[in-house]
């Protein structure tokens, strides 16, 4: 019997395989990089992002392959949900913050082998910083240096590249809030920042990756948003906020960050105007790729109200009710805060913005989670990318580096 040679089926054609070389061999076999371009591209889309790191080392064609933009958008689409977890320090300790990331559609998010650690060589700044949002797997941080210098910067931890912000040309400006997102209209990024004025007019300044320049829009006496890090609530294209203002009659404003226009949104229609002395209690966020709205109730329970169809407000759905699970327990503000949707069909929340819990409404129970590694943290919801940010602003005036040049 004629033996056959072995051949490596994971060497692309460029790459060494000594049992090619030695001739011989079946027609049974046929190396992976015989295949058309684009179903390697679609093979590898679909592997895990912590697999597809070892596919980067096979050799440069896959490394390439893998941090071209286009693959990066594909595998974006296919990337399972998951969180970024920052720990926060506590009593004396001043040692350096931990992050990890934290796989919701494994098969136990408990499990050592669903979070991922980042070390500040993944491109995080080492001093005193906080997570804004995360946006198509990049991270907006902003990084305090000194009391009076203040920086944003947007990261990618998964393939070490990060840019920096020219600063606005506005002085001694302070800010209520900032964000970072994506229009998929225009297929920009922009970081927005609100403006703290002494009047009540409102005003923000964005800054549009690509074009390099700060400009101003106006919201006339509408307020700005407070703490939108707190709860990122961005639907098709729109960047939504609860309007804590009782001369406003809307409950809910929005940024659509393409047109940069304010504008408001239907709010669940229970709402009435003796309602607005609570909007302090008003929460939105996002939960299966829709908005979703609740207020701190005052009783036993709350209830999550989500938007079916955006901008119809007979579309809102009162969609999931939450039972306190302690007759001793007093429900406040950020007690627990929904995160994502898991696959059992518990909703995963935040809990006193610093552990997470899991809510079953099939039996109305609640389930405290100890995430491995990592204790007392702060939860950003996060898609892994490997989207370069240094991709996205063709050539101006912010500053880049890369972990490798370092």
């Amino acid at each position: 019997m004629k033996r056959r040679n072995h051949v490596n089926p994971t060497k692309p054609r460029g790459c060494r395989d000594d049992a090619q070389t030695r001739g011989g061999g079946g027609d049974d076999f046929r190396p992976i990089s015989a295949l058309p371009i684009q179903n390697l591209v679609d093979i590898l889309s679909r592997l895990p992002f912590k697999t597809i790191f070892s596919c980067m080392c096979v050799c440069k064609k896959w490394k390439d392959l893998i941090l071209d933009p286009e693959f990066a958008k594909l595998h974006h689409t296919r990337a399972p949900a998951s969180l970024i977890l920052r720990s926060r320090r506590h009593g004396r300790r001043r040692g350096p913050r931990r992050l990890c990331l934290l796989d919701l559609e494994a098969s136990d998010i408990c499990s050592p082998d669903a979070a991922v650690k980042f070390s500040p060589d993944f491109g995080f700044p080492s001093g005193n910083f906080e997570i804004l949002n995360t946006c198509n797997g990049l991270i907006c941080i902003r990084h305090f240096h000194s009391p009076n210098d203040v920086s944003i910067t947007i990261l990618n931890p998964l393939v070490g590249d990060s840019i920096t912000l020219p600063l606005t040309k506005k002085k001694h400006r302070s800010y209520v809030s900032s964000w970072f997102g994506h229009s998929p209209e225009t297929d920009e990024y922009k970081v927005i920042q609100f403006v703290q004025q002494p009047s009540r007019l409102m005003e923000a300044e964005i800054y549009t990756l690509g074009k390099g320049t700060w400009t101003s829009i106006h919201g006339g006496t509408l307020p700005p948003p407070v703490d939108l890090r707190c709860h990122d609530a961005f639907v098709d294209g729109c960047l939504h906020w609860i309007v804590n203002d009782p001369c406003i009659s809307e409950f809910i404003y929005c940024l659509e960050i393409g047109r940069e226009l304010f504008q408001p949104v239907p709010a669940p229609p229970h709402l009435g105007p003796d309602d607005k002395n609570r909007a302090e209690d008003m929460v939105l966020g996002v939960l299966a790729g829709r908005l979703y709205f609740f207020e701190y109730p005052l009783g036993d329970h709350f209830d999550i109200w989500v938007m079916k169809q955006y901008g119809v407000q007979d579309s809102w759905t009162k969609e999931f009710i939450l039972r306190n699970p302690s007759t001793d327990l007093i429900w406040y503000r950020d007690l627990y805060r929904p995160l994502s949707l898991l696959r059992n069909g518990e909703i995963l929340m935040a809990h006193k913005s610093k552990a997470m819990v899991s809510y079953n409404p099939e039996d109305r129970s609640f389930r405290f989670l100890k995430i491995y590694g990592i204790q007392n943290f702060e939860a950003n919801p996060y898609v892994p990318s490997f989207l370069s940010p240094r991709n996205i602003v063709n050539g101006d005036n912010t500053s880049s580096s890369n972990i490798q040049s370092r």
